[in-house]
C-alpha cells in the first residue's frame, strides 16, 4: 500500500522488483504526495503493488513533465483497461512488447472494442473470461462476433473511447520503441514493422467524437462585468463577501492572477511562493495539463502577492508553510480544487450584475478575448500575422504548438468581427 510517507525511491525500487510478466485481475489508482512536494498517481493491482510498466510511462511521461494529478490518474486508468484485457485474453503485455509478432491486428480490434466499453461492460466481460473456455488462437471472426455481442453492454463515450485507445497506443509505442533499443540490431527493423502496423491498425480503431464544445460558452466575460468584479474581490471594498484580512486579500491576489494570464484552475493551485518572481514580474507554471511556462503579471498584482506574503503567509509557523504553495487554507494547508470553485460561486452569488458562467475558465476565455481586441487595437503596420497570434495563444495558454484550440478562444472576435462587417454591409445596401 501507499500513503503520504512513501518516498519515490521506494516506488521507483518497488517498481523494479515488478517487472517482467504481469497481467492484472484489478486495478487502481492510488494517489500521494512524494518527497519533491509533488502529488503523485500509481496503478495498483488488487493485492496493492504496483506494475512496472505502466508507473514508469507515467512517471516519466507525465508526472515528471508537469503533468495535473487528474491527468495522469486518467492515463493510468486507460492503461489499467488495457491490462484487465490481456488479463481477460490470457495475454501478458510484456511479453508482447518483446515479441517480434507483438499484437496481431485481430488482437489491436478485440482491444479497442474492450476500450470502448463501459467500466461496467469491461466487468462483465471479466467475469465472462472467467468461466469461458480459453482459445489458443484469436481469429478474426471471433473477435468481429464478440463485438457484436458487446453491443449490448452500454459504452463509453465516442471522445472517451477514442481517448482510452489513443492513450494505450502512446503506451504500447513508448514501450515497444525503448525495448527495441535493447535487442540486436539484426532484429530491430522487424519489431519496429510489427509495431507500427499494429500501431497504426490500433489507431485507426478510435472513434471520431463530434464537437465536445457545442454548447459550452466559449465567449470570456464582458468589460463592465471585470470593472465589477474587480470591485468585488477588492479588500475592504463595501462590495466584497469574503472575510477581511487574509481571506479577502488571497481571494483578490487569486482573482488578479486569473485576470492577468488566463491560467488555469489547478496550475494556480501549485503556484509556490518562489514560482513568482516580483522584480520581472513572472508567474512560473510547474504543474500543468500540458507544458510549464513562464507567464507575465501586471505590478499591480505583484504588489498584492508581496502584501499577502509579508502581512499573512510569512507570519503561519514554518511548519504549516513548509510546503510552498502559495494558496493556502488559514491553518496552512493546501487550498483545494472545490475551495476555488466555492470562491467563484461566492462572487457570482454577492451581485446580480455578475453572470452565472462566471468561473476560473471563464477568465481564462476572457483573457483570451483581450489578447485579441488587443491584437486588433494595433496600428496596420504593427499587427502580428496570424500565425504568430496563433503561437503568442498557444504559448500563453500552455497548449501544444500545433494546437487548434487558438481559434475556439477567440470566438468572441470572430463574431463581433463578423457583426461590424455585417452592419456595415447592411448600412451599404439600405443606402443604395
Amino acid at each position: 500500500m501507499f500513503t503520504e510517507k512513501n518516498h519515490l525511491p521506494i516506488l521507483l525500487a518497488l517498481l523494479s522488483q515488478v517487472q517482467g510478466t504481469y497481467t492484472l485481475k484489478a486495478f487502481r489508482i492510488k494517489s500521494f504526495t512524494a518527497t519533491d512536494g509533488l502529488p503523485m498517481a500509481v496503478l495498483v493491482d488488487e493485492d496493492g503493488f504496483p506494475p512496472f510498466l505502466p508507473n514508469v510511462y507515467a512517471t516519466v511521461r507525465y508526472r515528471d513533465r508537469g503533468a495535473a494529478l487528474t491527468t495522469t490518474e486518467k492515463v493510468l486508468r486507460a492503461i489499467g483497461m488495457a491490462y484487465l484485457w490481456a488479463h481477460c485474453r490470457e495475454i501478458d503485455i510484456h511479453t508482447a512488447l518483446t515479441s517480434e509478432t507483438f499484437l496481431t491486428l485481430e488482437q489491436c480490434e478485440d482491444l479497442a472494442n474492450f476500450l470502448r466499453m463501459s467500466r461496467a461492460g469491461q466487468d462483465a466481460e471479466v467475469k465472462e473470461s472467467a468461466t469461458a473456455k480459453p482459445q489458443k488462437i484469436i481469429r478474426l471472426e471471433h473477435v468481429r462476433g464478440r463485438m457484436a455481442v458487446a453491443q449490448s453492454h452500454d459504452h463509453a463515450s465516442a471522445a472517451e473511447g477514442g481517448y482510452r485507445i489513443q492513450t494505450i497506443a502512446k503506451f504500447l509505442d513508448h514501450h515497444h520503441e525503448r525495448l527495441c533499443n535493447q535487442v540486436l540490431a539484426k532484429n530491430r527493423e522487424s519489431l519496429k514493422d510489427a509495431r507500427e502496423k499494429a500501431i497504426r491498425r490500433l489507431r485507426s480503431l478510435a472513434p471520431r467524437a463530434g464537437n465536445p464544445t457545442q454548447g459550452d460558452p466559449v465567449e470570456g466575460l464582458p468589460e463592465d462585468m471585470m470593472i465589477d468584479l474587480e470591485e468585488i474581490f477588492t479588500p475592504r471594498s463595501t462590495e466584497n463577501p469574503f472575510k477581511e484580512g487574509f481571506i479577502q486579500t488571497r481571494n483578490f491576489l487569486m482573482y488578479r492572477i486569473f485576470s492577468d494570464n488566463g491560467m488555469r484552475r489547478n496550475e494556480l493551485r501549485h503556484v509556490r511562493v518562489d514560482d513568482i518572481d516580483y522584480a520581472r514580474k513572472r508567474v512560473k507554471v510547474r504543474v500543468t495539463k500540458t507544458r510549464p511556462r513562464d507567464l507575465v503579471i501586471s505590478q499591480k498584482t505583484a504588489d498584492v502577492f508581496r502584501d499577502f506574503v509579508r502581512d499573512y503567509w510569512s507570519t503561519l509557523p514554518p511548519r504549516k508553510r513548509a510546503h510552498g504553495y502559495l494558496f493556502i487554507t488559514r491553518s496552512g494547508d493546501q487550498i483545494s480544487l472545490s475551495a476555488i470553485n466555492l470562491i467563484f460561486q461566492v462572487g457570482r452569488d454577492s451581485s446580480e450584475l455578475v453572470s452565472d458562467y462566471f468561473a476560473p475558465h471563464a477568465m481564462r476565455r476572457t483573457w483570451n478575448d483581450r489578447l485579441s481586441r488587443k491584437i486588433d487595437a494595433m496600428p496596420p503596420e504593427k499587427r502580428i500575422s496570424a500565425e504568430e497570434e496563433k503561437k503568442i495563444r498557444n504559448y500563453n495558454n500552455g497548449w501544444s504548438a500545433n494546437s487548434n484550440l487558438s481559434s475556439r478562444y477567440a470566438a468572441r472576435s470572430i463574431r463581433e468581427k463578423a457583426d461590424r462587417i455585417a452592419e456595415e454591409l447592411a448600412n451599404d445596401i439600405a443606402g443604395k
